[in-house]
């Protein structure tokens, strides 16, 4: 007979036991992350700087990705002070056009103590490109950048601000509708074309999306050689179709952000602005703090705003009018404001006089009159 010390040995632990086991364990537990909820945080003090690692590691590697592919100078620009800002500004340039469109904005903000970032978009400043390459172009790779740059740019400072001209500005918008960000900033958005009625907007975008792409190109610009000087209807159509679906969002649902301000233009015909204007009012109904803005017709700007300067005004003023845009400061010249709330523009061609126009003649009107604005507008959208 075995001792008695030896049988209570042998004795399987009672299912008390393993409860109470189990009891301990997540007791245990629970201390445990309350004294890591007191305790001084010295992971969180690491974190931002292990992010900033983490988005310059990832903004080389675009970096590296555009040159094997890009020119030069379309390469994407990161201008850092060597750590994590209170302030990341993003500049998203236009089509046709490179990071370089950007370049002096980006000085300017970058000698405020701002970490700058001006990521080239897709299909732009390829080598030995045309404006025919443009082609390749779709509304779901400017999703795409648009999600990703702004991952990118987080680790870069506090707040993160988005500025964008053109089809910048679409990609822009996109990022107010879906992603929380500080501030959007959008200049000339291009969410429907101009000198095309908005009954005729949508069906014509569809049809070029679909036909053969129509392409002019322009002489090229020596001093610029990472721009694509011309026009493409595929490509246009593709940013169009963009505005058309964030427009579409933004009536249903309240945008991500909440900070936005529009810039446009009077003397534009490249963009049409009531669809601007309309977006915005979508924005302030459903709650977001919208504040919107117009250069007026007399300063002859054309829709390429920034690059290069043209009209009475332009160059230091237009670049401290941005820089004001984009830290949330009332503007002090050049632009006048208008309410988001209450602003309706119609049309300037009746709707009944365009319904007659067969679709053939308006497509033809739609290209000439896209190569005209594009001519008058140095082609970028």
């Amino acid at each position: 007979m075995l001792p008695l010390i030896s049988l209570r040995r042998c004795n399987p632990p009672r299912p008390a036991h393993r409860a109470d086991r189990g009891v301990r364990a997540r007791l245990l537990a629970v201390l445990v992350l309350a004294a890591a909820a007191g305790a001084p945080r010295t992971l969180s003090a690491q974190t931002p700087g292990a992010s900033y690692a983490r988005s310059i590691a990832a903004i080389a590697r675009r970096q590296a990705a555009d040159d094997s592919v890009a020119l030069p100078g379309a390469r994407s620009i990161l201008l850092t002070t060597g750590a994590p800002t209170a302030r990341v500004i993003v500049l998203l340039h236009g089509l046709t056009d490179s990071p370089r469109q950007f370049e002096a904005l980006a000085y300017l903000l970058h000698a405020d103590g701002n970490n700058v970032y001006v990521p080239r978009l897709p299909q732009h400043g390829l080598r030995g490109g045309t404006v025919a390459a443009l082609s390749a172009l779709t509304a779901a790779q400017l999703r795409g950048v648009a999600d990703s740059v702004v991952n990118e740019a987080r680790g870069l400072g506090d707040s993160v601000v988005v500025v964008g001209l053109s089809m910048g500005a679409t990609v822009g918008a996109w990022v107010a509708q879906q992603r929380q960000v500080a501030r959007v900033v959008l200049i000339a958005p291009a969410i429907e074309p101009g000198l095309i009625p908005s009954l005729l907007d949508r069906p014509l975008i569809g049809l070029a999306d679909r036909l053969p792409s129509i392409t002019r190109q322009s002489r090229p610009d020596t001093a610029r050689p990472d721009r694509e000087v011309g026009f493409n209807s595929r490509a246009t159509a593709e940013i169009f179709e963009l505005g058309s679906s964030i427009l579409d969002q933004a009536a249903r649902d309240a945008p991500a952000t909440r900070d936005i301000v529009v810039l446009l233009n009077a003397g534009d015909r490249t963009v049409k602005e009531s669809a601007a204007e309309a977006l915005a009012r979508n924005w302030s109904r459903h709650g977001a703090t919208v504040s919107m803005f117009e250069l007026p017709d007399s300063l002859r700007l054309p829709h390429n705003i920034i690059d290069p300067i043209r009209g009475r005004a332009g160059g230091e003023a237009v670049l401290g009018l941005l820089r004001e845009l984009a830290y949330g400061w009332p503007p002090t010249a050049l632009v006048r404001s208008i309410s988001a709330t209450h602003s309706q523009r119609s049309d300037s061609v009746g709707s009944t006089r365009v319904a007659r126009t067969a679709g053939a003649k308006a497509l033809a009107a739609v290209a000439a009159s896209r190569n005209s604005a594009a001519a008058a507008n140095n082609g970028a959208l």
